[in-house]
């Protein structure tokens, strides 16, 4: 019986700590998802989580046209705007204080877990 509620206590604090899928993690794009091989550069993140450099050579889908450079456009007052590309999409945020959601609630859970074992071994002993 320690055995069982052992193992079922584990199975259940594991399977609370397993990540759960939201908003907060990152989309995941393919060279599919761009026009030009310049908006996929811009996309590209350092170590390449979305897999757009293949063969790992700093260049982002090589397999799309090129795409033209924009012109700057100038502002009202005939100087260059300092906006050099329009963002596409949503902007990442990390994971922050949510991340730790679901260790909290595997610990809490492997906590009870661990309570109704002693408990029920305890209750024997008497």
């Amino acid at each position: 019986m320690r055995l069982r509620t052992f193992s079922a206590a584990a199975l259940l604090a594991a399977a609370a700590t397993v990540p759960m899928a939201g908003a907060a993690f990152a989309q995941d794009r393919d060279c599919a998802d761009f026009a030009t091989q310049a908006e996929a550069q811009e996309a590209l993140l350092p170590g390449d989580p979305e897999r757009l450099d293949q063969n790992n050579d700093g260049v982002a889908c090589e397999t799309l046209p090129p795409g033209a450079e924009a012109a700057e456009p100038a502002s009202d007052d005939g100087t260059a705007s300092q906006v050099t590309a329009t963002p596409v999409g949503g902007v990442e945020a990390g994971g922050g204080p949510t991340a730790l959601l679901p260790i909290a609630l595997g610990a809490v859970a492997a906590g009870g877990v661990g309570a109704v074992a002693v408990r029920r071994v305890a209750g024997r002993r008497a």
